[in-house]
C-alpha cells in the first residue's frame, strides 16, 4: 500500500461536522467544506510537502460591465499529485466561480480564484470524506455525529412552530404572535416603522432585542436574497429610524446639553473593541484563509461591529488575508458579497481563532480594551 498506515486511517475517517458549513441557495440547505479547510487537511494527511497542485487549464466563459462595476465566471480544471512512499497519486477536478467588481480586473482576479478553489475541493474530495466526499451523501453518514444538530438547526422548520415569537409593545403588550420567523421580522418591522417617539422606539426595541438576538442563533441562515440575516435588516431599520428621528448634527436639547453620555447605559450599548497586538501576530503567521499562502495580514472583518468614528473593530474580529486578496476585499464595494463568493464565514472562524487565543492566554488574564 502507498500510503502510510496512519495517512491511510486519517483518509478513512469521518468528516467533523464542526468543519461542515452550509448556505442557502435557490431555496435549498447546501453543505460544504471551505476551501482553506480542506488544504490545511492536505498539508495535515499528506504533509506539506507530500503533494502538490496544478492548474491545468483555466477559461473565462462569461463577462459583462455595467455601471461602473465588472462581473465575469470562470472555469478552472486543477491536477494534485500526492507523494506516497515511491508511488505518485494523481487526481484531477474541475470547478466554476464568478464574482463581480469594481474593476474587470479584481473580478476577474476573484472569479478565477473561486473557480480554482472549486476546482481543487473536488480534486480532493475523491481522497475520501475529510475532504468533503461525505457531503455528496445525501444522508452524511460519512460526518461526525455532531451534523445532526447543525443539520436540525438550519433545516427544520418544526423548531420555529414549536416556539412562536411574539413582537412585543413598548410597554410590554403582546402585540402579534408568528410560527414563522420571516413573518416575526416583518411585523416587527412594520410596528417599528409606525412608531414617532425616540424613547418609544428605543423602548420597543429593547423588548424585542433578545428575541432578534434568539434568532440569529437559532437559525444562522436565514437571509435575504441579498445575503444578509434577517436580524442585521432589522437592527439597520432600528438605527435608520433613530437617525430619522434626531438627525445627525442636530443640536443637543437643555436637558442633555453639556453632559457627559453613559455609552454603557444606552438600549444599544458601545461594544467593546479589544486591542491585541499579540492575537493579531497569531492571525498573522496563518495561511491565508481564501487560498492558504503565505505570508499573511491580520484584517479586520469590518462588518462584525457597528461603525464607530476613527475606530476599527475589535481586534477580535480577525482573519489571515495574504496581500493579494486583503487588497482585493478592501476595494471591493461589499465585504459580505466578497466573502460569499468564496463560501467563507469569516465571523466563525475569527471566532475560532479568539477562542484558541484565549484559552492560551497566561493565566485568563483580560485582554487589554
Amino acid at each position: 500500500m502507498a500510503f502510510a498506515e496512519s495517512q491511510v486511517k486519517a483518509l478513512a475517517g469521518k468528516l467533523r461536522a464542526r468543519h461542515v458549513k452550509t448556505r442557502i441557495s435557490g431555496g435549498k440547505t447546501l453543505s460544504y467544506i471551505e476551501g482553506w479547510r480542506a488544504i490545511d487537511e492536505a498539508n495535515r494527511i499528506f504533509g506539506f510537502d507530500g503533494w502538490d497542485r496544478e492548474t491545468l487549464e483555466s477559461k473565462c466563459i462569461w463577462q459583462s460591465a455595467s455601471r461602473g462595476a465588472a462581473s465575469c465566471a470562470y472555469t478552472a480544471k486543477v491536477r494534485i499529485r500526492v507523494r506516497a512512499n515511491d508511488t505518485t497519486v494523481t487526481r484531477d477536478g474541475s470547478g466554476t466561480g464568478q464574482a463581480r467588481g469594481n474593476n474587470p480586473g479584481e473580478a476577474h482576479e476573484i472569479a478565477f480564484k473561486a473557480a480554482e478553489t472549486d476546482a481543487t475541493k473536488r480534486a480532493l474530495a475523491t481522497f475520501g470524506n475529510r475532504f468533503g466526499l461525505a457531503l455528496y451523501d445525501a444522508e452524511q453518514r460519512g460526518v461526525t455525529s455532531g451534523k445532526a444538530k447543525t443539520k436540525k438547526t438550519v433545516d427544520r422548520p418544526q423548531d420555529s412552530q414549536r416556539q412562536p415569537w411574539t413582537v412585543v409593545s413598548a410597554d410590554g403588550e403582546a402585540l402579534s404572535t408568528h410560527t414563522e420567523p420571516a413573518e416575526f421580522y416583518a411585523a416587527a418591522r412594520k410596528h417599528l416603522r409606525a412608531l414617532v417617539d425616540r424613547q418609544e422606539k428605543q423602548r420597543f426595541w429593547q423588548r424585542n432585542q433578545p428575541v432578534v438576538s434568539g434568532l440569529r442563533e437559532l437559525l444562522p441562515d436565514l437571509k435575504s436574497e441579498q445575503g444578509r440575516h434577517y436580524s442585521d435588516i432589522l437592527v439597520s431599520v432600528y438605527q435608520k429610524s433613530l437617525d430619522q428621528t434626531h438627525p445627525k448634527g442636530a443640536p443637543a436639547t437643555p436637558a442633555t446639553k453639556g453632559k457627559a453620555v453613559d455609552k454603557s447605559a444606552l438600549i444599544l450599548s458601545e461594544p467593546r473593541r479589544v486591542r491585541d497586538k499579540d492575537h493579531l501576530k497569531f492571525v498573522a503567521s496563518l495561511p491565508c484563509v481564501v487560498c492558504a499562502r503565505t505570508p499573511a495580514q491580520a484584517h479586520h472583518i469590518r462588518y462584525a461591529q457597528p461603525r464607530a468614528m476613527s475606530s476599527k473593530v475589535s481586534d477580535e474580529w480577525t482573519v489571515p488575508l495574504c496581500n493579494i486578496h486583503h487588497r482585493a476585499l478592501h476595494d471591493s464595494g461589499n465585504e459580505e458579497d466578497w466573502w460569499s463568493v468564496f463560501e467563507i464565514n469569516p465571523l466563525e472562524e475569527a471566532e475560532r481563532l479568539w477562542g484558541h487565543r484565549t484559552k492560551t492566554s497566561v493565566g485568563g488574564k483580560e485582554l487589554a480594551r
